[in-house]
């Protein structure tokens, strides 16, 4: 499994940082990547904010919201949420890794792949592609 930033460089809407997608790359699901999640800008202006996917649902005191991502029974603990708490402090922390990265319209678009991190450690699709570009040279 990757995780792959893609940043928001200030398009609209300006308070969204990026999109996440998580690429799977092993198993039954390698070759399908994992859309809906994101980062924003805190109102309040601390870390930034980790939304995952949900759905809205209409009751009759307004509207709710109901998380896609929720931990499995084997998941849960005395509070419940910690999986997807450990999740999204993961995609914050990683996010801030790249954060500092230099914002330069002339760099190719591997590059933010490239600054990627992969569960395994082993090397982002963008690394390979160039590894083998220097090859054929």
């Amino acid at each position: 499994m990757r995780v792959h930033y893609v940043l928001n460089h200030g398009e609209s809407p300006q308070s969204k940082l990026a999109d996440v997608e998580i690429h799977f790359e092993e198993g039954l699901l390698a070759g399908l990547k994992l859309v809906g999640c994101s980062v924003w800008r805190s109102k309040k202006g601390d870390e930034p904010t980790v939304l995952v996917p949900s759905r809205s649902y209409a009751t009759a005191g307004g509207v709710r919201y109901y998380e896609l991502m929720r931990p499995s029974d084997d998941g849960l603990d005395k509070v419940g949420l910690a999986p997807v708490k450990r999740f999204k402090d993961y995609i914050r922390s990683e996010f801030k890794n790249i954060e500092g990265l230099p914002d330069c319209p002339e760099a190719p678009p591997s590059f933010r792949e490239m600054n990627m991190r992969t569960a395994k450690g082993q090397p982002t699709r963008a690394e390979k592609e160039t590894a083998a570009a220097g090859v054929k040279k």
